[in-house]
């Protein structure tokens, strides 16, 4: 290719990153306005109802996104999805997820968040609690890594727990995949409602998949580790309470009881998995679900 060529065509990719680029900032931009407005009536009253600006402004976004985002046509998700959180209120649950397309199936048991490069990009350079505490905007490989990046990108009302990661393949022509076995909750210890986690990168979009983990199973020896320490940490409480609920020491040994339990708990689950007899069926799941998402 001839040099006139060669600049012709880094001209024209050029041109097009800036034309799909615009619309992205354009909706930037009336989200945060939206974002603002909000913030200024909750400011001069905490009691003030803004729900129908928040519902108009959602609206008004979301027919943004779908021209930015487009449509789905990957079974078994809806074809028209809808905008990813709830509330533009910084001060409600719901707020601040990641500008995203929600495709869910009428009963909400499988569903897929779908961006793009850019909306990535510029969500995960914002400060937020999720990423390491370093200057640097982490990558989103390590991203997709953290299970605090699922919990502030598509959380709704709870924090997702990683139980362990499960080894998939890249769809075909994805750039990149990942998938993790983990829960949903406020809580900490075991937990049956375990789901498939999917991160998909194909093209200049991400998607992310959830649904019902269908084969999990506890692992009895994880299961003991968890019963023995809420044995321990009963105790410390019953100690706490009958001595008047004075002896901050013992509330103190009790939340660490609690707090190294769970921590061993997922290690062991993570530890024995692999080798559990359900453990091939959890990443064939994974995989078909990735699979959805590579090249047709």
């Amino acid at each position: 290719m001839r040099p006139a060529q060669i600049a012709l065509l880094l001209l024209l990719i050029g041109l097009t990153a800036a034309h799909a680029a615009q619309p992205e900032a354009d909706y930037i931009a009336a989200r945060d306005a939206a974002i603002a407005r909000i913030a200024r009536i909750e400011a001069k009253n905490r009691d003030a109802d803004a729900s129908k600006i928040n519902q108009q402004a959602l609206a008004a976004l979301e027919t943004r996104l779908k021209s930015i985002i487009g449509g789905l046509s990957v079974k078994p998700y809806p074809a028209s999805g809808k905008i990813a959180f709830d509330t533009l209120s910084k001060n409600e649950v719901g707020s601040g997820g990641l500008d995203a397309l929600r495709f869910s199936t009428e009963d909400d048991a499988q569903q897929v968040c779908v961006t793009t490069d850019g909306l990535l990009a510029r969500w995960m350079r914002q400060p937020a609690n999720w990423r390491p505490k370093s200057s640097q905007t982490p990558t989103v490989e390590a991203a997709l890594a953290n299970p605090e990046f699922y919990t502030a990108a598509v959380g709704v009302d709870a924090a997702l727990t990683k139980t362990a990661d499960l080894p998939i393949e890249k769809p075909s022509g994805a750039r990149l995949a990942h998938a993790l076995l983990g829960g949903w909750a406020q809580d900490v210890g075991p937990n049956p409602d375990q789901e498939l986690v999917v991160a998909v990168l194909r093209g200049d979009k991400l998607y992310i998949a959830q649904e019902k983990a269908q084969t999990f199973r506890p692992i009895p020896a994880c299961e003991a580790v968890w019963t023995e320490a809420q044995r321990k940490s009963e105790e410390t409480y019953k100690k706490y309470t009958d001595g008047g609920s004075r002896d901050q020491k013992l509330m103190a040994a009790y939340d660490a009881i609690q707090g190294g339990a769970d921590k061993a708990y997922h290690a062991c689950y993570a530890e024995r998995l692999s080798k559990a007899d359900f453990f091939p069926a959890l990443v064939k799941a994974a995989q078909a679900v990735a699979d959805r998402f590579g090249s047709q």
